[in-house]
């Protein structure tokens, strides 16, 4: 993970580190000192590197797919001029 800190803002813990690493394991937070079973909300940035991970011990798991260069829904993109059909779109 590199350099880590673990910020406290308003009673909300974030980890920053200065490797991007993905989150794949619940030992990644507590070395840090955060519980992540104890956590009333996790949020990781993590395609689905977490589920293995994670998956048994939370309660729901919600993706949040933001804008930018690539997203999860790819239908979200006003493709043009490409031959149909076209995977995994259609």
């Amino acid at each position: 993970m590199g350099r880590t800190a673990v910020l406290n803002i308003r009673n909300i813990r974030a980890i920053v580190t200065s490797e991007r690493t993905q989150a794949r394991d619940p030992e990644m937070f507590r070395v840090c000192g955060v519980e992540p079973a104890a956590m009333g909300i996790l949020v990781l940035k993590s395609a689905v590197h977490f589920r293995a991970a994670f998956q048994g011990i939370a309660k729901e798991i919600i993706i949040a797919d933001g804008p930018g260069l690539t997203a999860s829904d790819l239908t979200r993109f006003p493709y043009q001029r490409i031959r149909r059909p076209m995977f995994p779109i259609d």
